[in-house]
């Protein structure tokens, strides 16, 4: 996974794994596509830095999410909803500009790294 040089897709700090928020950049570097599209592909950026910690959506315990605009709630909640199905984490919701032009969402995470054993 490339990541800007300002960065790093996730630091150690004891058991826990601090993963940075995710944009949904697609295969192009472009963010496109209507919330809930932009959902799933910030949550999918999420589990690919998971594995290369030989961890899974599982291990999640706690997300944090900004998104643009609130009357994109509803669907976020159900691309979320999809994702982690009934083992939901904590989670908190803001709603906020976003530094990248196009970005609708961004959703950072803390993964417990005892999950993987």
């Amino acid at each position: 996974m490339n990541s800007p040089p300002h960065l790093s897709p996730a630091m150690v700090a004891g058991d826990l794994l601090f993963l940075s928020g995710q944009l949904a950049f697609g295969p192009e570097g472009r963010i496109e596509g209507d919330i809930s599209v932009q959902t799933r592909r910030c949550l999918e950026r999420l589990e690919n830095v998971l594995r290369e910690h030989g961890l899974d959506r599982s291990a999640i315990v706690k997300v944090s999410v900004w998104l643009t605009d609130c009357s994109a709630f509803t669907v976020f909640n159900d691309a979320y909803a999809a994702f982690f199905g009934e083992q939901r984490p904590a989670r908190s919701t803001v709603i906020s500009g976003l530094a990248i032009d196009g970005a609708l969402v961004e959703i950072d995470a803390v993964a417990l790294l005892q999950a993987a054993s």
